[in-house]
């Protein structure tokens, strides 16, 4: 019979201390690094995965039986205009992106439709000190307006409203942080906004309508610290979760 010696018993301890003992929590990267311009970075931020609204809507207007849910997703800026000025004190900015509105049905209404348009915005953002390692700062959606082209065979009429400019309200927060030479995103939107639709007939929509406001919806870019607006946002989750 083989004996065990004391070389291999603490080989034999040692692996299962490393498999039992608590684990060591690794970095994660950032979400989003943009380059610096000037002593800080453009915005809004040219983060791939851009300004996300993961609480989402319903379409109203429709009978129970025919559910249609969405989310928004504000992203590719370019053309990117900053001057000085607006109504935050700091800059102001004019920019394209694009719109993706994806629809589902809900079950049984076997609905799927993707949507993504081109889009031209302004913001406006508070003061920032350039080369300050951390600029922390207000931001506004000043506006943003959008409609699918004519021709569509589900809707006469899908048209997306938002921003303090239409008078809805949407305030936000951005912060940039030094990370060598470039800077590591934080941003956020509380955006309200309106959707307005006409159904095309004979389309599954078809004499139906609707106008409806969606208030201070948390659209995230790389936003990590839950500071919610409202009980029912994105920030009011991660808030539970923390």
């Amino acid at each position: 019979m083989r004996t065990a010696t004391p070389v291999r018993l603490f080989c034999a301890v040692a692996v299962a201390l490393a498999f039992s003992g608590p684990r060591v929590a690794l970095a994660e990267p950032p979400c989003c690094v943009v380059p610096d311009i000037g002593g800080t970075a453009q915005f809004p931020p040219a983060c791939s995965n851009g300004y996300l609204d993961l609480a989402g809507f319903t379409l109203g207007g429709l009978p129970p039986t025919t559910q249609v849910v969405g989310t928004l997703r504000i992203y590719n800026f370019y053309n990117v205009i900053e001057t000085p000025g607006g109504p935050l004190g700091g800059t102001q900015q004019q920019w394209d992106a694009t719109l993706d509105c994806p629809l589902f049905g809900v079950l049984p209404f076997v609905y799927n439709k993707p949507i993504s348009i081109p889009v031209h915005g302004q913001s406006a953002a508070g003061p920032r000190t350039l080369a300050a390692p951390t600029q922390s700062f207000p931001t506004e959606l000043i506006s943003l307006q959008c409609q699918l082209p004519p021709g569509d065979p589900d809707f006469d009429l899908l048209r997306i409203t938002m921003g303090s400019g239409f008078g809805l309200p949407s305030p936000g927060h951005t912060t940039f942080t030094a990370d060598g030479p470039n800077w590591d995103v934080d941003s956020f939107f509380d955006i309200t906004y309106r959707i307005d639709y006409i159904g095309k007939s004979p389309g599954p929509f078809g004499g139906y309508s609707n106008s409806q406001t969606e208030s201070l919806q948390r659209f995230d870019m790389c936003h990590n610290d839950a500071t919610p607006a409202r009980r029912t946002t994105w920030g009011a989750v991660k808030q539970i979760y923390r």
